[in-house]
């Protein structure tokens, strides 16, 4: 994965994963945990990633390998926005 598509997704994530902070923090009053983090994102990544083509038989395993590298993509740059927004929250 190039810089550039990193910096698309986060740019295209940035915005879900502050909102997940904010909401969380104001209904908890507290920080999620890494964990309640990841599965309050989960839904979006799905909305994100779009379904899987199943109707292609022919080529299933490119169709696989493409979405998971695309969800690999994903999750490494939401990670880093997921640090990113932690680490802005403790100095605040």
């Amino acid at each position: 994965m190039d810089s550039s598509e990193l910096d698309s997704i986060k740019r295209d994530m940035s915005v879900k994963v502050h909102d997940i902070f904010d909401n969380f923090e104001e209904n908890n009053n507290r920080l999620p945990t890494m964990e309640e983090f990841r599965t309050i994102f989960h839904d979006s990544a799905d909305n994100y990633l779009g379904p899987l083509d199943q109707q292609v038989v022919d080529g299933i395993n490119a169709n696989l390998e493409r979405q998971r590298i695309r969800e690999q993509q994903l999750w490494d740059a939401v990670n880093e926005l997921e640090s990113e927004e932690r680490m802005r929250r403790d100095a605040e």
